[in-house]
């Protein structure tokens, strides 16, 4: 395909890439391969970045002349060069040129090394290069649509998400791509397939209760928790039930998880912080010498914001097709913010707007949209996360299933109904980016809820009446509750309402078999619903 023949950037785990580089590790000497595993006393910084450029050169002819192989080993040996240096401070590397410098050419090596992998049908590998340039430029159009590449060519429905989330990215940014939208079409029509797979699967593992690893889960569960009540008794020690101890189980379970995810969020935040007060004195040093007031933090983000430089594709890395794709863009005067397209200085950024009053249909600003500034045809972007967590809250708390009468096999006759007891979570965001005056509204949630379905006999409500105890046991006996979660993983634009997935586990005991289809159409039923719910909430959010 067009798009896949061009050298470009993508990017792979740490791990992976070690096979990508195994050619060149395999030619090396035994000194070489000793030194390459420490840190080079020898090459300066620019050395090695310039070294790096001259490999990526080399694989760029090996990969065009068609030694797939040759150009990964090349590409690996320049990745080898400079992958130490993105972890090293800025100073150590030089001066911004040559920090740019080094992005540039690790970003091209991995991105070309995942084209050369790609060629080779090694999916695995050329997902992992992408990766790796998606961990420094989640939006490079590359990465994402080389990623997409590799994840079709697996039949799990996690990978074709994956291709599925990145080609419908890559279609924001590049809305001219017809491969592309091509491709989305097929991931969408295998990910039907995918969730039949998985929608027989899980009926059949419905009815045996719970899934098999969840059986094996709560074997592993049991053999600890005996362990347990043994040691509490040699030890002299108050004996736990089995509920408490799970109990137990998962609140430290959670608590682990919370702290291993607020150390990494809080590393990431000291770091990110650093830098931009070093990134700040090194500007303000400079403004100081030209005789030029100082910025404060604000001032200095917002500067950086309007200058963020992207880095142009070498016209060796393009091939006809994407060539195309540029000049279009140039000639539609579009700006994407990704490609090196911009056309003057003063190309547009985007503008955060305060989102704390969204804009009622019945406004009368309802027709200007955004700012004065952006009446000028620019990009303004307005964040509505909070707006759309309480609205979908809202919604989704709402969703239910009313009683119906339904014969059992048995010929009994029963009434179900099923509700969303409560909505667990939800965490995602949601902005309204306004393009030329055309209002885009994106949002990409996760969301979790707690539902019950209700299992009563035709006549409970009229033995309800009777006042002897024998008659109230019936009643006990003839109703029965089951509670459980539905998760929606991926609640966002690219998603149409059809395909909202969802995953469904029970909380406790599961339905009987004589009652397991009646609760599980049950639950398609309140599914239904709760779609239904979320495009109640998109028709509120389309008329902000």
């Amino acid at each position: 395909m067009a798009a896949e023949e061009a050298v470009d950037t993508v990017m792979a785990d740490p791990e992976e890439n070690k096979g990508d580089a195994a050619p060149a590790t395999d030619a090396a000497t035994g000194d070489e391969a000793q030194a390459a595993s420490k840190e080079p006393e020898g090459p300066s910084a620019e050395e090695r970045i310039t070294t790096a450029e001259v490999e990526k050169e080399a694989g760029n002819a090996l990969l065009k002349s068609g030694d797939f192989e040759g150009a990964v080993a090349k590409y690996a040996e320049g990745i080898g060069l400079v992958e130490s240096l993105l972890e090293k401070d800025p100073s150590e590397v030089g001066d911004e040129e040559m920090q740019q410098r080094r992005t540039a050419v690790y970003i091209a090596l991995c991105l070309n090394s995942a084209q050369a992998c790609i060629k080779q049908s090694k999916w695995t590998d050329a997902a992992d290069h992408a990766n790796r340039v998606l961990a420094i430029d989640k939006e490079n159009a590359k990465a994402l649509f080389r990623r997409a590449v590799a994840s079709m060519q697996f039949d799990t429905e996690s990978r074709l998400e994956q291709a599925r989330t990145d080609l419908a990215r890559f279609v924001q940014l590049e809305p001219g791509n017809r491969e592309a939208r091509d491709r989305l079409q097929q991931v969408k029509e295998r990910l039907k397939e995918a969730k039949q797979r998985e929608k027989e699967r899980f009926s059949q593992a419905m009815k045996g209760g719970l899934y098999e690893e969840a059986h094996k889960k709560l074997d592993r569960q049991k053999l600890e928790y005996e362990e347990e009540v043994k040691r509490r008794e040699d030890a002299g020690e108050d004996a736990i039930s089995w509920e408490d101890w799970q109990k137990k189980l998962k609140e430290k379970e959670d608590s682990d998880k919370k702290k291993e995810k607020e150390a990494r969020e809080t590393l990431a935040k000291e770091a990110a912080e650093k830098e931009e007060l070093r990134l700040l004195s090194e500007e303000n040093e400079r403004r100081k010498g030209q005789d030029l007031e100082e910025l404060s933090l604000e001032e200095w983000r917002n500067s950086q914001r309007k200058k963020d430089e992207v880095m142009k594709m070498d016209e060796a890395d393009l091939d006809e097709e994407e060539r195309k794709m540029l000049e279009e863009t140039k000639s539609k005067g579009y700006y994407h913010g990704r490609l090196g397209t911009v056309l003057s200085d003063a190309a547009p950024k985007p503008q955060q707007v305060s989102a704390s009053e969204p804009s009622s249909p019945d406004s009368p600003n309802r027709q200007k949209r955004g700012s004065e500034w952006n009446q000028a045809g620019t990009w303004e972007e307005k964040d509505v996360s909070d707006w759309a967590k309480e609205r979908l809250t809202a919604c989704l708390g709402a969703a239910s299933v009313v009683g119906r009468s339904v014969k059992l096999a048995s010929g009994e006759e029963v009434i179900v109904s099923s509700e969303v007891s409560k909505v667990k979570s939800i965490s995602g965001d949601a902005q309204i980016v306004t393009v030329r005056k055309q209002p885009r509204f994106g949002y990409n949630f996760e969301a979790e809820l707690g539902f019950k379905v209700r299992v009563k006999s035709e006549n409970a409500d009229t033995e309800m009446q009777s006042a002897d105890a024998d008659a109230s046991d019936k009643v006990e006996a003839s109703s029965q509750r089951f509670e459980g979660t539905l998760s929606l993983p991926e609640l966002a634009d690219f998603v149409q309402l059809q395909d909202l997935r969802f995953e469904a586990k029970w909380k406790g005991r599961s339905p009987p078999e004589h009652l397991q289809t009646v609760v599980l159409e049950c639950i398609q039923d309140l599914k239904s619903s709760v779609r239904e719910k979320v495009s109640s909430f998109l028709t509120e959010y389309k008329a902000l």
